[in-house]
């Protein structure tokens, strides 16, 4: 297992590490058995969030049978208000039921106006206050928005940066990446897999082909990494994710290029299925939904054959009363999007598109 340095903040943490975010809904016995295997086979560091559901409670369960020196972990909270924020804080420690956290992110934080909340609420000045009295080691943000993450960075208040990174989506390394290197910050690697596009299964899905391992290899090995955080709820990801660890993960800058020139996205107005969308007021499933419309928009015209695949699962996953054409177009899911998507559109354009089996 390889171990690197977290920027500045003292820690080594295995290049790829446990995304808790898939958790949420689990049985205790299986996030025992996950983070057991995870821990024993050399991974330290462990990524929750208070709005990842029974994450953080999971994960509370499965730490019971380990010292604290055996894990680090981080969580985060979303709350923008600082009387939100506080609780959310709290509640984090005690749905883990520790009194240390490693590093505590302000989370998603992915627009002007979320920044500006950010600063004229003080969160920051509440997490120094938190890190002086000892129950964080070092303060975090994470961000899908490389400019607004840019000039977060630039502030030098942060020592660890969450960052979305994929041969779909090489962005932060113009500018945030940089950045992150100059500053001496530990750089987390979220979405290796852009949201369950990059493997095997889905990819061949879409028109192209890439896999999990090589997703991985491609985040862990970008020069100034310090790990990626895919998420696990089955033993088979973990033994992935274990197996590239192993194998001290490098790419030539040929293989990275492949990579990418291999990626058939069209451009960035695909869903990544993480569901911050949601809820949605009609009940919609927006990532089903449009993790079916992204299929869709790769293959119509080309494979009918395919094209009725997916209206057959159209029309099995989606029922009738929260299909695309419900849509009220309220922009409630457009303000939670951490890439801007403009939901109501593909929404329009995916009644307007895809036909039920």
């Amino acid at each position: 297992m390889e171990y690197r340095k977290l920027g500045r903040t003292g820690l080594s943490v295995s290049a790829i590490s446990f995304g808790g975010l898939k958790l949420d809904g689990m049985e205790q016995s299986a996030a025992d058995y996950l983070v057991a295997k995870a821990i024993d086979g050399g991974m330290n560091y462990f990524d929750t969030a208070q709005a990842y559901g029974t994450s953080e409670t999971l994960l509370r369960g499965a730490f019971k049978n380990y010292q604290r020196d055996k894990f680090i972990v981080s969580s985060k909270c979303m709350r923008r208000n600082i009387d939100g924020f506080k609780a959310g804080f709290e509640a984090s420690f005690e749905a883990l039921g520790l009194d240390y956290i490693d590093f505590y992110f302000i989370h998603d934080v992915s627009n002007a106006e979320n920044w500006q909340r950010v600063q004229d609420e003080n969160l920051i000045g509440f997490l120094q206050d938190m890190k002086k009295a000892g129950r964080i080691g070092h303060l975090a943000i994470s961000t899908h928005d490389c400019k607004i993450g840019a000039e977060m960075l630039a502030t030098g208040l942060f020592e660890v940066a969450m960052m979305a990174y994929n041969a779909s989506n090489t962005e932060i390394e113009s500018e945030l990446l940089p950045l992150a290197i100059e500053k001496e910050m530990g750089v987390v690697i979220m979405k290796p897999f852009g949201g369950g596009v990059l493997t095997l299964e889905r990819s061949r899905q879409m028109g192209f082909e890439i896999t999990a391992e090589d997703s991985l290899r491609f985040a862990a090995s970008k020069a100034g990494v310090s790990c990626v955080i895919p998420g696990i709820d089955k033993p088979e990801y973990l033994d992935t994710a274990l197996k590239i660890a192993d194998e001290r993960p490098t790419m030539t800058d040929k293989e990275r290029e492949a990579m990418c020139s291999g990626v058939t996205l069209r451009g960035k107005a695909y869903c990544r299925g993480c569901g911050y969308c949601l809820p949605c007021p009609k009940g919609i499933p927006i990532p089903t939904l449009l993790g079916l419309y992204n299929r869709w928009e790769v293959i119509k015209g080309v494979d009918w054959s395919i094209m009725h695949q997916i209206a057959t699962e159209y029309t099995a996953k989606v029922p009738d009363d929260v299909t695309a054409d419900n849509c009220i177009k309220c922009g409630a899911c457009v303000s939670r999007c951490p890439y801007n998507l403009k939901i109501p559109e593909l929404m329009e354009n995916a009644a307007g598109s895809m036909r039920r089996g």
